[in-house]
């Protein structure tokens, strides 16, 4: 497979993958006067190369949809196994119109703020409330929610369209459907998180049933307003404004759940390519991929600095 070829895979239109490819050309041609091949192209030749589009005038948008083209060059290496990864991903260009970007929550924190979600035992002092038995119900189901948005990054809407249909907790999948904004995937589970999806869908789940008005396959059922003994229309989506208040409680650098999202996906950005990236997101557009690009660059914005200044 060729570059053209690859480009034509990436559902762009004709116009952007020409414009890619001629970019791509005098990104190498740039390569060429020092000898270096495009396989052993690293972070240093990219920022000089941006440096030298700079000097020439640039804009800063034009500079952005040149790396653009580079991401998608050094993905199309990857994918046909001339290199291993992507020299692109990290780099930040300034200027122009910024997104909306959320402070990213590391790996260990995301995994400390789920820990500290506690769900309470039998023997907890608050048992012989009346309460008590729906309030640990709905503490059970929260847990396993969380582990689905920290873990598999997906959306409150996906979690709300799961069914016992969409698990496949043999083989440790799970179906998200991705509703009319995003893709429908398959992702794996977490061994942690199978255990816990099947004592919720045998135990919790069972006991929820029997608040609900009517027959449902939805996996999250919804606990019965104060008042009430039953769950008319079983929706999960009246739980995520409370559920982000006692997060935020744990944590204070928790803002809420699209931040949670943007923090895995861009942790996975730091370990699989742009392509694969986008399927695990359920993205429809490779640019909705990229817009996460520019979270993953703290650490790199030194190193950056001693190759070139880029403004």
């Amino acid at each position: 497979m060729d570059f053209k070829t690859y480009l034509k895979q990436q559902e762009l239109s004709k116009t952007t993958a020409k414009m890619y490819q001629y970019q791509t050309m005098n990104f190498i041609s740039f390569l060429d006067k020092d000898n270096t091949e495009p396989e052993n192209c690293t972070e240093k030749e990219i920022m000089l190369y941006l440096a030298h589009l700079q000097k020439q005038g640039m804009a800063s948008e034009t500079k952005k949809l040149r790396l653009i083209a580079l991401r998608h060059f050094f993905n199309f290496q990857i994918e046909t196994g001339k290199r291993k990864n992507n020299p692109t991903t990290r780099i930040k260009l300034q200027g122009g119109q910024k997104q909306k970007l959320y402070p990213i929550l590391s790996p260990q924190e995301l995994q400390n703020i789920y820990e500290n979600y506690t769900v309470p035992k039998e023997d907890d002092p608050r048992s012989h409330h009346n309460w008590f038995t729906m309030y640990k119900l709905a503490k059970e189901r929260n847990k396993v929610i969380i582990g689905l948005l920290f873990n598999q990054g997906i959306t409150t809407a996906e979690v709300s369209r799961i069914t016992i249909d969409s698990l496949d907790l043999r083989n440790g999948k799970i179906d998200v459907r991705g509703g009319r904004t995003g893709k429908d995937r398959t992702l794996e589970l977490k061994s942690s998180q199978i255990m816990d999806l099947m004592e919720y869908q045998y135990t919790t789940r069972n006991e929820l049933l029997k608040y609900q008005a009517q027959p449902t396959k939805l996996l999250f059922l919804s606990t019965p307003p104060s008042g009430q003994t039953q769950v008319k229309e079983p929706s999960t989506l009246n739980i995520y404004k409370r559920l982000t208040e006692e997060l935020k409680e744990q944590n204070p650098k928790f803002i809420n759940f699209l931040q949670v999202r943007a923090s895995v996906i861009t942790y996975w950005l730091k370990k699989y390519n742009l392509r694969q990236v986008q399927y695990f997101a359920g993205h429809k557009r490779i640019i909705s991929t990229e817009m996460y690009l520019i979270n993953d660059i703290d650490d790199l914005q030194k190193e950056i600095d001693n190759f070139h200044p880029i403004g």
